[in-house]
């Protein structure tokens, strides 16, 4: 009776969507003409080269070197390698939750490839047993394909395409339906103004539901989690953070809506904020986060018919990984004043799954201080041992190395070579390894370890290559980052640009938005700065609404860089306490320290006695602060 309930629900709901156009759960039906365009278990596309060993499924590059080799020899991190753009934990933050909206590509558990680990490594075989292996499966491949060198392996989507909040409300009707209160178009929560919890009335404290959506859930200690969209929600707390943090936009609009147009039904309340939600993470995608990274597309143009907006092959296996060289082993969670809460920072590596940290460390705000005030690590062949070896749990204990599987799975997916791919997009032949990397020892290493140019994984080739001008990605990410992101847009039927069904005071506030003011909404704090993708300190940082000027009027150093001393150059133009603090580049404080300045330029020495990286020099009155970045050589 239930099920027959449920059926006849979703009945009436399509008609409804239907009528009021809009979007699909399963994506289905936005390209009226391809209706297929986007949708659930829909195909990878190919935009570059496909090249297995065989011509159709055996992995590709079989002449290349050992995955962990690779990993141990070229991605070995030691310390912090901090962003030299500043810019915050937000960047890898949104773009992991971003990667959720619109890729999803299961693995197939009957088909392992597991990575052969080289004799004597120091985490996974430390007794030169020379028979560990990190255990990997291959992933799902399309239904019909790879049936021989005129028929190769093809992969698809589990989930929509579309920047659309899949992310929040699923691709499926049935996992809407469970999110959903049917009641003033709102999302279920639980205490807090948290996601709501697998069990039967959405709280930690309730009987385990089974009819609950599936989560992907490694943590075998737990058996109450998070629930959303995707089901990788869980994966760390500052993903759950952003779960959340959208949820709770989404309910906040529905209160709004509810002022505005008393009459609308759940229904109505419901779809047109989920037409909201996903317009707003369109508009920081695309205003926002792309540009800050220097991604910086053609003008909108509208949408077009002829645009598939599938995700393609290389962008899924290689390029969008980007990411994952760009994790701190430190979450950072402070207080109101920059400090740590007394519960302490997380490491990486212990906050993988393990969504009862939210409830232990005073819920999402030190969180998202955190976020912002941290660079993340700079995009570069250097990876965090966190996930390089410690992904999930330690070695022989579910821990994996997120660099191998990576490079494996170019290799399954059968992803060409570096080189062939560049041919592929229409750029030049990078002829040595010192013309794609600039770093001359890293340069070295990859030409010992692959020998030919030829040779390399796609993976590695981008995370190598020189910097464009004012962005982090090289050549070869960039375009293929640039032509997803633009047919995503183009491709979309529903971008909220195009949208008909949205005012055009609901677009020109879409096109006001920043992750910044969705925080300030969604959280008890009171100051951020203004771009959260460019981390500050809390200390640093200002209400969006309110910014004080200090007494100090000017406050120079010199030289910037510095081996250590420093000259500073202070004008005040009235006299008052003032005290000089010293950050490191997570916002934690260094020292302080009072001066007795008199009106108008004031001159003296300073020494950070510190390691090398980057600080924040600040010089703090009543009336407000100025700061310095200064980096350390």
């Amino acid at each position: 009776m239930h099920k027959l309930l449920l059926k006849i629900t979703f009945f009436f709901l399509a008609l409804s969507m239907q009528a009021q156009e809009y979007r699909t759960y399963d994506g289905k039906d936005n390209n009226l003409g391809n209706p297929e365009w986007g949708a659930v278990h829909g195909p990878l596309s190919n935009l570059t080269s496909i090249t297995f060993a065989d011509g159709y499924q055996i992995p590709t590059g079989l002449t290349r070197p050992n995955a962990r080799l690779i990993s141990n020899q070229l991605f070995l991190q030691s310390g912090t390698l901090p962003d030299p753009s500043e810019l915050s934990d937000y960047v890898w933050v949104f773009g992991q939750f971003l990667d959720h909206d619109i890729i999803l590509v299961e693995d197939e558990p009957r088909e392992p490839l597991v990575i052969k680990v080289p004799s004597g490594d120091e985490f996974f075989d430390p007794f030169s047993s020379g028979e560990a292996f990190i255990p990997m499966t291959r992933n799902i491949i399309r239904s019909g394909t790879g049936t021989g060198p005129d028929n190769p392996r093809k992969y698809e989507n589990e989930i929509t395409a579309f920047i659309d909040g899949s992310v929040i409300y699923g691709s499926s009707e049935e996992q809407a339906f469970w999110l959903r209160t049917f009641q003033q178009g709102k999302l279920k929560m639980s205490a807090g103004l948290l996601l709501p919890f697998n069990t039967t009335n959405a709280q930690y404290t309730g009987e385990i539901d089974d009819e609950a959506p599936f989560m992907a859930n490694l943590n075998r200690a737990t058996t109450r989690f998070f629930v959303a969209g995707d089901v990788r929600a869980n994966e760390n707390v500052l993903l759950v953070a952003m779960h959340t943090l959208f949820a709770r936009e989404h309910n906040r609009l529905c209160d709004s809506l509810v002022q505005v147009h008393p009459e609308w039904t759940d229904e109505q309340l419901f779809q047109h904020t989920r037409k909201l939600i996903g317009g707003l993470i369109q508009a920081i995608t695309y205003n926002e986060w792309l540009p800050v990274m220097g991604v910086h597309l053609p003008e909108y143009e509208g949408y077009k018919t002829d645009v598939d907006p599938s995700i393609s092959n290389v962008f899924s296996a290689a390029a969008f990984r980007f990411g994952h060289t760009l994790l701190n082993s430190t979450l950072l969670r402070l207080d109101a004043d920059g400090q740590p809460i007394p519960e302490g920072n997380l490491s990486l590596k212990e906050a993988f799954f393990e969504p009862t940290e939210i409830l232990l460390g005073r819920g999402l705000d030190p969180l998202f201080r955190g976020m912002g005030a941290q660079m993340m690590q700079t995009y570069d062949c250097r990876v965090i041992e966190d996930v390089r070896s410690f992904l999930f749990g330690r070695p022989g204990q579910g821990g994996l190395d997120l660099v191998a599987i990576n490079i494996m799975r170019g290799r399954e997916r059968g992803l060409a070579d570096f080189n062939t791919i560049r041919e592929d997009l229409g750029l030049p032949v990078k002829p040595t390894f010192a013309r794609i990397c600039p770093i001359p020892s890293d340069a070295q290493k990859m030409e010992d370890l692959y020998g030919s140019v030829y040779n390399i994984d796609p993976w590695v080739g981008m995370l190598a290559e020189s910097r464009m001008p004012n962005s982090f990605l090289g050549e070869t990410a960039m375009e293929i980052v640039s032509r997803q992101f633009q047919a995503l847009r183009d491709g979309d039927r529903f971008f909220y640009e195009n949208d008909p069904d949205l005012s055009p005071e609901e677009v020109d506030w879409l096109n006001q938005q920043t992750l910044a003011k969705v925080v300030l909404r969604n959280s008890k704090l009171t100051r951020l700065q203004n771009d959260v993708f460019i981390a500050q300190s809390p200390d640093l940082t200002t209400s969006t609404n309110n910014q004080n000027e200090s007494s100090a009027t000017s406050f120079m150093v010199f030289p910037n860089p510095t081996t250590g001393r420093l000259l500073l150059n202070i004008e005040m133009e009235r006299h008052e306490p003032v005290s000089l603090n010293l950050f490191d580049a997570s916002g934690r404080l260094l020292s302080s320290q009072q001066l007795n300045l008199h009106i108008g330029v004031n001159t003296m020495d300073y020494f950070i006695d510190q390691p090398t990286g980057i600080y924040v020099l600040q010089i703090h009155t009543r009336t407000g602060v100025v700061s310095q970045r200064i980096a350390k050589l």
